[in-house]
């Protein structure tokens, strides 16, 4: 698999982290004073789910890319 396309594959990641992240900052947030609040919306919590299994995918197929080629 060539670098570049491991670098998008890894970025794509990260952007997916995204909503799992604020879906455990959503209560996080009114549980501690200091932060902000943020109030989520509802349908985030499956799509931090969806978000977590594209994470896994992409997880998988760098992990199977070129066997014999190191990262």
């Amino acid at each position: 698999m060539k670098a570049s396309v491991k670098l998008f594959l890894v970025l794509l990641m990260f952007l997916f982290a995204v909503l799992p992240f604020l879906v455990i900052y959503d209560p996080l947030s009114k549980a501690v004073p200091f932060l902000p609040n943020y109030e989520s919306p509802s349908w985030f919590v499956p799509a931090g789910f969806v978000s977590i299994l594209g994470i896994v995918i992409l997880a998988i197929m760098l992990g199977n890319g070129d066997k014999h080629e190191p990262f």
